[in-house]
């Protein structure tokens, strides 16, 4: 058998059997709809708007040692977004945290 005819049967078989069980059948077709439109009606209270690119400060791993990573962690925890690129952005530069301590 070709592939399309072993697909067409197999959905054929599936919607017989899911014919027979109609609460679950119309389930199954009005939950991922009912989901769709919750989506659609959030992006329409919330449009998009542009913002600026945004550039994070450097955070040292876990490999950097255990005081420069929660430091790290620590004086970063609200996330700030600049907009021009900050000090350990240069290319070659491989870190900024020496004077951490």
């Amino acid at each position: 058998m070709a592939v399309g005819t072993q697909l067409g049967l197999l959905l054929w078989k599936n919607f017989t059997y899911r014919r027979r069980q109609r609460i679950q059948l119309a389930i199954e077709i009005l939950w991922p709809l009912f989901l769709f439109l919750i989506l659609i009606s959030v992006r329409r209270s919330h449009p998009p708007f542009k913002q600026h690119e945004c550039h994070f400060p450097n955070k040292a791993l876990p490999s950097a040692g255990t005081l420069p990573w929660l430091q790290g962690i620590i004086c970063n925890m609200n996330n700030p977004c600049f907009q021009h690129p900050t000090a350990g952005e240069a290319p070659g530069t491989v870190g900024n945290f020496d004077g951490s301590m």
